[in-house]
């Protein structure tokens, strides 16, 4: 099976978010001659920009994935493109946020964020996967440290990760609930506004600030949408999912995780990139999935039982939650709740 991935999800996911609207995606990519033209007609869409897509002849990355499982893949890789310029970087200057999907560390340099930040107020969203991605010779695509995440996290607003690519970002493994709460919470510490990470078809958890404070919570995930099909893009629909509710409805990172839930859990039903459901039809599946929660956690904000959404107090101050490079970090734990996540925790902005 080939086909058109990664940025084209978050893409498409984002237009049909958008109908109806003046707004517009930005699809900021490099491809080689020969896929402009299908890319082009793929991503063929009124809420779409394509004028960031440009031909160059080293091409696009090319990533030739093994599925061992429904949820794991193996990759290697074909093609790497070449980096976005300093140039096409400024396209975004004047945008209300910026989705960085580098599939590999030379996609987006670092110092093209620099100047991004520097130079506009747009929410700024990483997803790290390439970023804590390397490629051997022979084009085996393995896991890495992420080297210089405290340049980076200065740069974003919110980052975005998976249980593995987290114990990447922390240099070191991840065990149990506390530790994985200690790390996102100490994130958010050292400057992040929401850190998001995510446990396969298990509740995210979702760290975030508010008036001086940080918060954290377990977030359930949609199921019986209908049989998985192909989990590839996943990740990437639930970016756009997240950022749309994020940028539009208020900042409120828990509401955006749950959109964010539900477009990746759609994802997982199709192989197409330009399959996923209107906008009035998504917000039926939230309201048929998350109503019970959404209840449970209005009714959480009223009594001020803090059952669903925590505010963390305890530990950041004396622990750096990214390893330096004297290798010190920070951690101990206990087992971690996969399941029932819904179930903990206070309400968002308390």
């Amino acid at each position: 099976m080939e086909k058109y991935g990664a940025a084209a999800y978050t893409t498409y996911a984002l237009a049909k978010l958008l109908e109806g609207s003046q707004d517009q995606v930005l699809c900021l990519s490099h491809l080689s001659p020969a896929d402009l033209e299908t890319t082009s007609s793929l991503l063929a869409h009124p809420n779409i920009d394509l004028s960031g897509l440009t031909a160059v002849p080293e091409g696009t990355a090319r990533i030739e994935l093994t599925y061992v499982n429904q949820f794991e893949r193996r990759g290697r890789q074909l093609n790497i493109m070449p980096p976005l310029t300093a140039a096409e970087m400024a396209l975004l200057a004047e945008c209300r946020a910026v989705l960085l999907m580098p599939l590999n560390e030379t996609d987006i340099p670092l110092r093209g964020v620099q100047s991004l930040r520097s130079s506009s107020q747009a929410t700024i969203f990483l997803d790290v996967h390439g970023l804590v991605t390397g490629v051997d010779d022979s084009g085996r695509r393995f896991n890495k440290i992420w080297s210089n995440a405290q340049e980076w996290i200065k740069c974003i607003n919110v980052l975005k990760m998976n249980e593995k690519e987290a114990a990447w970002v922390a240099a070191r493994p991840l065990h149990g609930q506390q530790e994985f709460v200690f790390f996102a919470a100490g994130l958010i510490k050292n400057g992040l506004d929401v850190c998001w990470i995510t446990f396969g078809d298990q509740s995210s958890i979702v760290s975030w600030r508010r008036e001086g404070r940080i918060y954290w919570t377990f977030v359930p995930t949609i199921t019986g949408l209908g049989p998985v099909v192909d989990t590839t893009g996943c990740g990437d629909a639930a970016s756009a999912g997240f950022v749309y509710s994020y940028v539009k409805h208020g900042r409120y990172p828990l509401i955006a995780v749950i959109l964010g839930n539900t477009l990746g859990s759609l994802k997982a039903t199709f192989r197409e990139v330009n399959a996923f459901p209107s906008h009035p039809e998504i917000n039926g599946i939230i309201y048929h999935h998350y109503r019970d929660y959404l209840h449970a956690l209005l009714d959480d904000f009223l009594s001020r039982k803090q059952l669903i959404v925590h505010e963390f107090k305890g530990g950041c101050d004396s622990e750096s939650f990214v390893r330096q490079s004297d290798g010190h970090g920070h951690g101990t734990g206990t087992n971690h709740a996969r399941s029932g996540g819904g179930k903990r925790t206070s309400t968002p902005g308390t």
